[in-house]
């Protein structure tokens, strides 16, 4: 993984099971920064992008079928894999905030509200983690 540079697009693994989400999320993320975005609605699936395709950054969902989205930080953080990695999430929880943390998540950010602040402070969160590899 490349710290990528002003001009170099950041490449995105965005993961959620809701795959309509996905699409307008993606849109969204496009207007506030230069993303490549890649995208997988399973912990599987992303984790099969992951050795096909080079990502600076995972955006992860917690609640999605099979393993959920702390099961994938753990899985990587067990593996010595320090890609950041945010959790966007519908619940902001503060449980689920600690855990997010604990687990050694870079950064977390709530869906619910505002979709111009959600994906303002999404994109803020992405470039202040991908900055600090």
């Amino acid at each position: 993984m490349q710290t990528p540079n002003k001009k170099e697009r950041i490449k995105i693994l965005f993961v959620d099971d809701d795959e309509a989400f996905l699409k307008s999320a993606k849109q969204c993320l496009n207007l506030h920064g230069n993303y490549e975005i890649n995208s997988a609605s399973s912990v599987d699936e992303a984790l099969e992008m992951m050795t096909q395709k080079e990502t600076d950054i995972i955006i992860c969902d917690i609640q999605m079928p099979m393993k959920n989205g702390f099961e994938f930080l753990k899985t990587l953080r067990k593996n010595n894999n320090n890609i950041p990695f945010i959790v966007f999430t519908v619940t902001e929880d503060k449980e689920k905030v600690l855990k997010a943390f604990t687990l050694g998540a870079n950064g977390f950010v709530g869906k619910s509200g505002d979709p111009e602040t959600v994906f303002s402070t999404l994109q803020r969160c992405i470039d202040k983690s991908v900055k600090n590899i």
